[in-house]
Formats: structure tokens, sequence, C-alpha cells
């Protein structure tokens, strides 16, 4: 017996009455059947409760909003809910835990399933693939990984994470954790020859300055790949600009390049001059005016009156007394003069405003070169999403196998989404660029899919005897569209076909597993 109401996620009702969120549910147990989650992972466990069905539940949970192990299970302990969401298992918290530990210890076989599966489901995927990473903030020092390192910009106690995803279709497969006070390079020398083993030879790989140490670059291209990463400029880039304005071409957008082709080694370095990033670095012209303006006080204070008090700060100690018989302060730039001045603001400023540098394996014309970085802003989002969306941030486990338990945990709600963003038909709309009208393809963000999910719910009464009413609500157009797709998620779905109306999916009952 069914009825639609307008019931919210969150309502309760006495006499045992529950609400849930029907949408999320749906989402993560089609997503596992389409995937063969459940029977993959129940392989790995011999008693008690199939672990497909506690990742299952923690997926839920955390795509629900929730964070908190202790709250899952009581939020499940209810016989409705127990039946409901656990398939009529009790899962308590120390069920949950060993979920993670069995996510890590076999957390290599299960991210090498996934991507098998990915490419049985899409057997087309382009395999060109970005990478990033990011970092979970902790409140207290007891992780195995939890270190201070730069984050947020500031210096924190945090564990860090990278993580890939694929160019074209924006489908995470693959995720690791670091300690918290690494920098980049090291992380991404760890993870580029694990992600290389499962890419298709030719893929590109796609990176932020982290990813451009020397080394690291010249495996990629060893082992058949190709790489588009932001690079350090240099002494010779300057000169190249100074010196031949000439070669400069305009690649759109408020955006120039100079680019330059090595012959013998196929390599291509860009040199692109945005006119947003000047804009940007004017911006922080104020403070670096306020700061030099101090530093210039502080410069002719000390020429015209040295004190080694203001250059030194003494460590007291009862057992050694520090003697400083002279000092001398050497002169670089002249504080009275001009030209010096000049010097001295560039020298604060860094490297040349609005300039950055890209290079590639091969070559690429500078406009698709600079589209394809770009794009990279896809995979900020993914990070934001596992953040917020699927709730990765606050982690509430300390051990190293709980943390990496946690993180593939994330990786998996969060291809659910992901997989299901994919599978929509996009709406086109109209966007003013360099002055023209175009159109571009738009889907919803996962923020906006896990909202409308959350809010399709299902509340159940018990009635006579063993009878449960169910009331579904919050209905709407998108949750009617994800109800189409979810129709196709049963082992008869071989993708989309377009459609030129994007809330009429044409699909495709072709079997193809």
């Amino acid at each position: 017996m069914t009825k639609q109401t307008t019931f919210k996620a969150a309502d309760t009702m006495a006499g045992g009455n529950i609400s849930l969120s029907f949408g999320i549910m749906e989402l993560v147990r089609k997503g596992f059947h389409r995937l063969r989650l459940n029977g993959f992972l129940d392989s790995f466990k011999e008693k008690g409760v199939p672990l497909g069905y506690v990742v299952e539940l923690m997926c839920i949970h955390q795509l629900s909003g929730g964070a908190s192990m202790n709250r899952c299970e009581e939020q499940s302990s209810s016989p409705l809910a127990r039946e409901e969401l656990c398939h009529g298992y009790t899962i308590s918290r120390k069920t949950m835990e060993r979920a993670l530990e069995l996510l890590d210890l076999y957390f290599e076989e299960i991210i090498a399933f996934l991507w098998k599966r990915l490419n049985e489901i899409y057997p087309d995927l382009d395999t060109d693939v970005y990478v990033d990473g990011s970092h979970v903030r902790r409140y207290g020092s007891k992780g195995e990984n939890t270190a201070a390192g730069e984050g947020g910009g500031t210096i924190q106690l945090q564990d860090q994470f990278v993580v890939a995803q694929l160019a074209d279709s924006e489908l995470p497969i693959s995720i690791e954790m670091y300690p918290g006070n690494w920098n980049d390079p090291p992380q991404y020398q760890d993870f580029i020859p694990q992600l290389m083993f499962i890419l298709k030879e030719g893929s590109r790989i796609i990176m932020d300055a982290g990813g451009s140490d020397k080394e690291l670059l010249d495996d990629i291209r060893e082992k058949g790949m190709k790489y588009l990463t932001r690079i350090r400029m240099n002494a010779s880039d300057e000169r190249m600009i100074d010196e031949h304005p000439e070669r400069m071409q305009y690649v759109g957008r408020g955006t120039a390049c100079i680019a330059h082709r090595f012959e013998h080694s196929g390599k291509t370095n860009y040199l692109f001059f945005s006119v947003d990033r000047y804009m940007l670095g004017q911006t922080a012209a104020d403070r670096r005016a306020a700061k030099l303006a101090r530093q210039l006080t502080d410069a002719k204070d000390m020429m015209k009156e040295p004190k080694l008090s203001k250059l030194v700060t003494v460590k007291k100690n009862p057992f050694y007394d520090v003697m400083i018989k002279s000092f001398e302060v050497q002169m670089r730039l002249n504080p009275w003069l001009d030209d010096d001045l000049i010097l001295a603001a560039k020298e604060e400023a860094g490297e040349r405003c609005g300039w950055f540098k890209l290079q590639s394996s091969d070559w690429l014309e500078p406009s698709e070169a600079l589209d394809v970085y770009r794009h990279r802003v896809g995979i900020e989002h993914l990070i934001s999403s596992i953040k917020s969306v699927v709730n990765l941030k606050p982690l509430r486990v300390w051990s190293k196998s709980s943390v990496r338990g946690s993180l593939l945990l994330a990786l998996i709600a969060q291809l659910q989404i992901s997989m299901l963003r994919y599978d929509m038909q996009p709406e086109i709309v109209k966007k003013r660029i360099d002055g023209k009208i175009v159109r571009t393809e738009h889907k919803p963000s996962p923020k906006t899919i896990i909202e409308n999910l959350g809010h399709w719910t299902v509340t159940l009464i018990p009635r006579d005897g063993w009878n449960v009413e169910r009331i579904y609500s919050n209905e709407n157009e998108l949750t009617r569209q994800f109800s189409e797709i979810f129709k196709h998620y049963r082992g008869c779905f071989s993708g989309f076909r377009r459609s030129r109306n994007p809330l009429k999916p044409q699909l495709s009952n072709d079997p193809i597993f």
C-alpha cells in the first residue's frame, strides 16, 4: 500500500514508524547490484554478517549525512530498520570496524575489481586521468598517519590522500592515503606508478605542480603513457618571454601562449599569460605594498642607525652568556633609489604576475592543452564531494587500517554518485564565452543529486501482523529521472544514447553481462 505525501527525511512518528532516505537506499543498492559488489565483498568474510551488507549500510549512512558508527548502529537497531537497512541482520559498531579493516586488507583487490567492472559496464571508457591530492584535518595526534602539515592555509594536524578521476567520464578509480607531513612529490611518486598498472597504454595523466618531478615524468613516458603537468618557470622561460613576444598567440578566454616544442624528446612547454590570473595577482598588490612599505621603513632606519637588537634575538640561558663583539649590515638595494624600489617590488611579487607554465609529453595545440588542464576543476569538485557529500570529513578513526578502509568506503560511495551522474542525459544551457553565446552541457552536482535523493523518502508504518504500509514522499522531476535510470541497473543496462530531451533518456536493453 503506497501513497505520495510531503513528509521530510528526518520525520519519525510514534508507534514504531520510521522514515528512511529511499532515494539513497536505491542509489547504493542498485549500484552495488550493478557492480556485483556484494558477492565480491562477501568472499572476504566467511562468518557473521556478509561484508557486502555491512559496506552497503555504511555507504547509505554516510550519504545520508552520517559520520558516526555509533549513530549508524543506533539508527539501524530497531526491528523495522534492521529489516529494511540490514537485510534482517544486526550490524554493530564492532562489525563496522572489522569491515573497515577488511577493506584495508583487500584494498588493492577491491580497486582492481571496481576497475574491471567499470570497463565491463562502459566498454569504451577513455582512460585519460586527472590526479590530485588533499588533506583531512584531524583533532588529535594519535592517528598513525596524522602529522603536522600545511593545509587550509595554515599548519595543522592532518592526514593526506591522493585520488584519480577519469577525465572524460569523471568516474573516480583509485585513492590512497599518506602521512600528513608529506609534501606532494613523494605522494605522486608512490601513487602514479600504482595507477599506471590499470590504465590503457597511451593514457594521459594530468597533474598539478606536485607531479612535475623529472624522474616521475620520465617514468610515465617509459611506461608508454603521456602527461600534462604544471611546472615552475625558469630563466630560459623568462628569456623566451622577453626576447620572443612575436611568438605569442591568442588562445581565447583572455589567455595568450608561447609554445616551444623540443624536437628530440617531443616535449612541449607552454608559457601562458592569463588576464584573469593577472587580475587576481593585482588584488594582492595592496598587501604586498603594505609589506614593502614596512620593509622600506625598517631598511632606512637600519641604514641610518644599525642596532643589533632589531636584527638578532639572543636566547637567554643561565648557564652561558652570548657575546657579539661586532656585526655588519650590507646594503643589497638602496631604499632611497627609485630603480631599486622597483627591483624590491618585483622580488616581493615573485613569479611573473599572470604567467604560468605547462609541460606536455607530446604536442598539443595550446588551446587544447589549456582546456585539458583547466578541466582539472572536475577533480577538485570530486575531492570536495568526497569530503562533504560523502562525509569523509571529519575522520573518526585512528588506526592506519581503519583510515585506509574509510578512504576506500568513501571512494565506493562516491562512485555510486558519479556513475549515476555519468548516466544522466545532460541539459543544454547557454553561456557567454569570449563575447559569444555557446551551448554547453550541464548536469546536477553531486551535492544536488544527494540532496534530492535524500529528500525522496519512504515512511514505514507497521500494521496488523507482518504488514507494513509504505508512504513515499517528495518525489520530483529529478528523482523520477533517477528512478528511470535505476530501472536499467538490473543487469541489462549498456549506457544511454543521446536524446534531445534531457529528461527523457533513450535506453538500450541490450545485455552487456
